[in-house]
């Protein structure tokens, strides 16, 4: 059964309304579901599709949320990798994506590019059924990223010098609610970055002995963080 978002007047968009008919092919009895993006879901029987006519059957708080809210803050990375990884945190549960520019970043911020980091956000939610859609912020600096963070967030750094891992990281951590993923470029983060950040009162940690990839690290370190919290 699909799900899709739907604005406040509970209207499908034309993209949506043309993939249901075209694409998927539906037929009068189908049931979809329908996510207000704000935690409820709306389970939908087609009536007829000229015009395209849904009966409500129930409504319901979607399940699928963490009560912990994880912002993944990731640096710019090569080709499709920050497309992936946007997709895939989508899918972990990660609750926003921060786009970051870092001094080994190698790749250009192209701003025109948010639109389609939003879509695929979107429809990475609905694919894993989610109660909202997370939001992608605009790309921004490092600093500018450390500046505007929620301060009473726990904020985990990884980086392959550190010697603690994630779970002895926070094991005598009073866990908050809100919790800040930071992952470097291909090159990793620099010494002066990964010191600014430790004076601001980030926790730096290990996601294991071996070098990950920049996309693979962000994967590891929100499951990792998902199975160790829940």
């Amino acid at each position: 059964m699909p799900k899709y978002f739907v604005n406040e007047d509970m209207q499908l968009s034309k993209e949506t309304e043309h993939h249901l008919k075209k694409v998927l092919r539906v037929k009068p009895g189908r049931k979809i579901i329908l996510g207000d993006g704000k935690n409820f879901d709306y389970h939908m029987i087609i009536k007829s599709l000229n015009p395209l006519e849904l009966e409500l059957e129930k409504k319901a708080q979607c399940k699928t949320e963490s009560e912990y809210k994880i912002t993944l803050y990731q640096a710019l990375a090569k080709s499709d990798k920050l497309e992936w990884v946007i997709q895939k945190a989508v899918e972990l549960g990660a609750y926003e994506i921060v786009p970051i520019v870092t001094e080994h970043c190698d790749v250009r911020p192209n701003i025109n590019k948010l639109d389609r980091y939003k879509k695929i956000a979107e429809a990475a939610a609905g694919q894993s059924m989610r109660g909202i859609i997370p939001q992608v912020n605009a790309i921004i600096t490092l600093d500018e990223a450390i500046q505007t963070r929620d301060s009473s967030s726990l904020m985990l750094v990884a980086h392959e010098k550190a010697k603690t891992g994630l779970k002895k990281s926070i094991a005598n951590t009073n866990v908050q609610k809100r919790i800040g993923i930071w992952i470097g470029p291909e090159g990793g983060f620099s010494q002066n970055e990964i010191d600014i950040m430790e004076r601001a009162g980030f926790k730096i940690i290990s996601l294991g002995e071996r070098i990950l990839r920049t996309e693979t690290a962000a994967i590891v370190a929100i499951a990792t963080l998902q199975a160790v919290i829940e």
